[in-house]
């Protein structure tokens, strides 16, 4: 039969199968794997194991022959599968008979034992095999698989099933008349396939026993069962093994796929394309470009961290020990020694220490403020919200993992960048000289006065003849350099003072910035580069999924 069926054929009839090469291949199985690698650790285990391992199953048939082509007849208890088996063979090699199954391992029937065929049959798990001599040249390349019944009630049988039709090349389901619509071989098997159209063929057999009519009315049913599996393009035929209907299409299906010799690309294209569609309904990728990082974001979680790393209390220290330096460099001379019992705010909190490497210190800001921390804490989560919008879940999630562990280690950075700012100005004002030098002149004059008050004081207490002290204007020299110096100090001291002020708020103007640029390098370096590396894989992953899918 298999002789007379391929002998009226054009051994020369090209594959139906989609036109794919050794490399186009490759280069999916590489994007496949490439997806498989992002999507650990962010899709569930099941999905990423899954395409590891169709990629792994892929890989190892490209390692085997392809100028072998593996045909595989499944279906359904009772529906002749074994009898068409037999048919196409064209010899009784499958078991046929009345007792249920009829089959219980898998049969192959080949046509040439070389050692490729045998290395083939052992990675599918076929030990039982028989060898046709028909002198059918054109079928050497073939190997024909008779499974057992997918609906067995033998767990074994429909496990041998699940394991072959994730292998073999082309996929021939054979159905009767009456459980062709059975949810089973659609939900489990057919629609798993939805891509395979090129290398599946279902085939409704036994249609002798009903009427032209019927048949014609099941098969019509059957295609559109069929194409609602997503297999619209895969060959549907009805089949006799009694009046020989349909046989001869099969033959010529079957011939099409060994001639051509690209069944097994198209196969494992088609595996891989499969994998790639798990893959993105697991990611479940909204398909929209991620926001990614934005100025006004990363500027607003600078600002946070800024706060959070003390700048309110850094900058008030500043402030009051600039006036308190301040008042020390211009106030007047007799109360200057006021001044040093007060301590100093910055020493206070050594945020001032030249020449130390801040990786070895620590300021003594507060570092456990349960309210600062929190409000560092839920800045960086909303950044990693808001770069990551548009992401698919999975990666907003990987996001928000990113930033929480950064913000573990953001206490001893904050830390750090606070120690490294240069908070206090390397050198003093130039007018705190100018007017420190003018003070102590003042005071050097009120101090002349007042001697000379005294020893004319004095002189004329001893009953001195003293000479009347000079006059300017008509006040007493004497008098005139204490008044002078006395009240030029205290208003130099007071416009001394006004000037601290407003020098002291612009030191803490520039403390801050200093301390903003430290922070906004932290915040490159620990939130927004590890965010940003971490969103750069989905358009890594979109872009593998579609190279995979064959885009």
């Amino acid at each position: 039969m298999m002789k007379d069926l391929f002998a009226r054929l054009n051994p020369l009839r090209a594959d139906t199968a989609a036109p794919i090469d050794g490399a186009a291949l490759d280069r999916r199985l590489a994007a496949l794997a490439q997806a498989a690698d992002l999507s650990d650790g962010r899709l569930a285990p099941a999905a990423v194991e899954q395409a590891r391992a169709v990629a792994d199953r892929a890989q190892a048939r490209r390692g085997l022959s392809e100028q072998l082509t593996v045909v595989a007849f499944a279906g359904s208890t009772g529906a002749g599968k074994s009898t068409l088996f037999n048919s196409i063979v064209g010899a009784e090699v499958a078991k046929a008979g009345v007792l249920r199954p009829t089959t219980s391992e898998p049969l192959a029937a080949i046509w040439q034992e070389s050692p490729e065929t045998v290395a083939l049959l052992q990675w599918l798990g076929v030990t039982r095999w028989h060898v046709v001599d028909d002198g059918a040249s054109a079928l050497a390349d073939l190997v024909l698989i008779d499974l057992p019944d997918h609906d067995s009630t033998h767990s074994e049988h429909r496990a041998y099933v699940d394991h072959f039709v994730e292998r073999v090349d082309l996929m021939v389901w054979v159905l009767d008349p009456q459980k062709y619509a059975d949810a089973l071989v659609h939900e489990q098997y057919l629609r798993r396939f939805s891509r395979h159209d090129d290398v599946t063929v279902v085939v409704l057999n036994q249609v002798d026993r009903l009427t032209v009519a019927e048949a014609q009315q099941c098969l019509s049913h059957l295609r559109r069962l069929v194409a609602e599996d997503g297999l619209s393009d895969a060959v549907v035929l009805a089949t006799s093994n009694r009046s020989g209907e349909g046989l001869q299409a099969l033959a010529e299906r079957i011939l099409s796929a060994v001639t051509g010799r690209r069944t097994a690309l198209a196969r494992s294209a088609a595996d891989v394309a499969t994998a790639a569609d798990d893959l993105a309904r697991a990611a479940e990728d909204p398909g929209t470009p991620v926001v990614g990082s934005r100025p006004a974001d990363v500027e607003q979680l600078t600002d946070a961290l800024t706060e959070a790393a003390g700048a309110p209390v850094i900058t008030a220290a500043i402030e009051k020990s600039s006036r308190h330096r301040a008042v020390q460099a211009v106030g007047w001379p007799p109360l200057k020694w006021v001044a040093r019992l007060r301590k100093d705010p910055v020493a206070q909190l050594r945020l001032e220490r030249p020449g130390v490497d801040p990786r070895l210190v620590r300021s003594s800001l507060p570092s456990n403020d349960p309210v600062a921390r929190a409000r560092a804490n839920t800045a960086v989560m909303e950044y990693a919200d808001k770069a990551s919008a548009g992401a698919p879940q999975a990666w907003v999630q990987s996001a928000r993992a990113v930033a929480d562990r950064a913000s573990a280690a953001l206490t001893d950075q904050l830390d750090q960048a606070v120690t490294r700012a240069p908070l206090v100005p390397a050198r003093n004002p130039r007018w705190w000289g100018a007017v420190g030098v003018l003070q102590w002149a003042l005071f050097a004059v009120a101090v002349a006065g007042g001697l000379w008050l005294l020893a004319l004081a004095g002189l004329a207490y001893l009953q001195f003849h003293v000479a009347q002290a000079p006059t300017v204007e008509g006040f007493p020299l004497p008098t005139l350099l204490l008044i002078v110096g006395l009240l030029g100090g205290i208003v130099l001291a007071g416009f001394g003072r006004a000037l601290a002020r407003t020098s002291a708020r612009r030191a803490a103007r520039a403390a801050r910035a200093a301390l903003r640029a430290e922070v906004a390098h932290v915040t490159e370096s620990q939130i927004v580069a590890p965010v940003a590396a971490d969103l750069a894989t989905v358009g890594q992953f979109r872009d593998a999924l579609r190279t995979a899918q064959g885009g």
